[in-house]
């Protein structure tokens, strides 16, 4: 009898711990990275000269800055775009699927990789334009703001919204003219 009772006793525990296992292993997760390239002219700037001599100089275009920002998603779905916060300063953007893994990036002879195979859903966060209405973040998220390069707020289907930011932007190396 008391051999049947251990073994039950143990059975119970091993269950127990099995089914905590895959409790935690369904848990949604959300992973964010992000990488910024700067766009640097192709022509250099030069003076333009008039009739008698006279030297004009030419004003600089400053480099664009490009960024690609991927959210590697979990058991979330529907996920909606709420706010993306770049160097404190508040952008509107488009949330769409990527189905081509891994994500490469061109680079001259070269191609970075910036998502690397994966089997959960990715996300490419698309950066349309700055947001000209000068929002101030709420109280809520107003120090990640001001102590983050990215700060990007999303929600589900049920109403749970996620903050999820990056202290430093990746930098890659500059692409030469566009």
């Amino acid at each position: 009898m008391r051999k049947y009772l251990f073994t039950g006793i143990v059975a119970c525990v091993c269950m127990f711990f099995y089914a905590a296992a895959l409790g935690q292993s369904r848990t949604p997760s959300l992973k964010l990275t992000a990488f910024k390239r700067s766009i640097l002219n192709g022509v250099a700037p030069s003076s333009v000269i008039k009739v008698g001599d006279e030297e004009i100089p030419n004003s600089t275009i400053p480099p664009q800055t490009e960024y690609y920002i991927y959210l590697i998603a979990s058991r979330i779905s529907n996920l909606q775009l709420t706010q993306v916060w770049i160097q404190q300063e508040l952008y509107s953007a488009s949330l769409s699927r990527v189905t081509a893994k891994p994500v490469l990036l061109e680079n001259g002879k070269f191609s970075d990789t910036l998502v690397h195979f994966t089997k959960e859903a990715l996300w490419q966060i698309k950066i349309a334009e700055k947001n000209m209405t000068g929002t101030q973040p709420k109280r809520g998220i107003a120090k990640q703001v001001s102590s983050n390069e990215l700060v990007l707020r999303l929600s589900d289907k049920k109403g749970t919204v996620y903050t999820r930011i990056i202290k430093n932007i990746t930098q890659l190396s500059p692409l030469a003219g566009k």
